[in-house]
């Protein structure tokens, strides 16, 4: 029995036109989750990524909750649209993450990225265990069952005082698989902490972006991407703010789409989505820290932004995108912001139609 059917309203105000390096998306619509809503018993939201399963025709969200909200957990999805517009989202069902045992993971691990891989029937997803050993990647059934570890390359291993490695609190959120099903690629929000600082008002982050053969767990290749720098600062002096790496999706073409989410307090969330080209950058697969000199970076160019005060447009903490089905003809992109379990914020499913670039040949 599917736990709700949520219907809800979204904005009929105008919507604004986006370009960049790919034709201009179209918005088609919102429904917003009220924070509070609960699956089962659970609290619904902590959404920290989306993938899309075509044989099913469902997306998968991985939620990031720990704590006191529950172990981590996926929920299925089916996206309805009337008219050509977003009208109606199923949640379908909810499943907590396994392991070998088939025991749940406990709530002290925080879920990251999600990737369906539709071929093996079976899925990715990333985890930072809070109180252990750092970040990890895991391999599971598509119900989210019997995860087995991924190796992640030495640069990623958490040493010492979390000097080297992953850093606690930007743990690998960004999950897709390669258009060749064969390729899984993976980011941090932030830089490794032996590679460089976290984004700054000056400073950008040099992020690595991760090619993975999923059945060895042998890198194909990284390569360094250079975060924005945060591009507000807080209406208080002492304000937090920040600017990172939340979510990526694989284009058919080999670019990538790569989502940063900025924050300031007082002003709210940015959200840019670039277009990214990792031809003529350097592969740095095997080098522990990053030669901000010598490694060349991927190319990104700005695809289109959402801001605070853009007109029929709500924006929040966006930390989930995945391309989707083909609807009367068109193809669509879902994305989904983090309510983190917050009364004043809510759970944001956006749907575009967009139109993707071919494989190259």
């Amino acid at each position: 029995m599917r736990p709700a059917l949520l219907l809800c309203a979204f904005a009929l105000a105008p919507l604004p036109t986006f370009s960049g390096p790919l034709p201009a998306p179209e918005l088609i619509g919102e429904i917003t989750l009220p924070t509070g809503l609960s699956i089962e018993g659970v609290p619904f939201g902590g959404l920290s990524d989306l993938s899309y399963d075509p044989r099913s025709g469902q997306f998968v969200a991985i939620s990031d909750a720990h704590g006191d909200n529950g172990p981590p957990r996926l929920y299925h999805l089916r996206i309805a649209v009337e008219n050509g517009r977003f009208s109606g989202l199923d949640i379908l069902g909810m499943r907590p993450l396994r392991g070998p045992d088939g025991a749940a993971f406990g709530a002290q691990v925080r879920a990251g990225g999600v990737a369906v891989d539709p071929a093996h029937d079976r899925i990715y997803w990333s985890a930072e265990d809070i109180e252990g050993p750092g970040p990890a990647l895991f391999s599971a059934s598509s119900a989210g069952d019997g995860a087995a570890p991924v190796p992640l390359p030495p640069a990623f291993a958490a040493q010492g005082l979390r000097a080297h490695g992953v850093r606690p609190d930007h743990p690998i959120d960004a999950l897709d698989l390669g258009p060749d099903g064969h390729t899984l690629i993976a980011a941090t929000e932030e830089a490794l902490a032996q590679d460089g600082p976290v984004a700054s008002y000056t400073e950008q982050s040099p992020v690595r972006l991760l090619m993975l053969d999923p059945e060895t767990g042998q890198p194909r290749a990284e390569y360094v991407y250079y975060t924005d720098t945060i591009p507000a600062r807080p209406t208080k002096f002492d304000g937090p703010a920040s600017n990172g790496l939340t979510a990526l999706a694989a284009l058919p073409d080999g670019r990538l789409v790569t989502v940063e989410r900025g924050y300031a307090a007082g002003v709210g969330n940015s959200v840019r989505f670039y277009v990214v080209s990792t031809k003529g950058a350097s592969n740095i697969a095997g080098e522990d820290r990053i030669d901000r000199i010598r490694d060349h970076p991927v190319h990104k160019a700005l695809w289109f932004e959402l801001s605070p005060g853009m007109p029929g447009i709500a924006v929040d903490d966006l930390e989930d995108i995945a391309f989707g089905p083909v609807i009367g003809g068109r193809e669509t992109m879902l994305t989904a912001s983090d309510n983190n379990f917050n009364r004043h914020q809510a759970t944001r499913f956006k749907l575009f139609t967009v139109e993707l670039p071919h494989p190259m040949d």
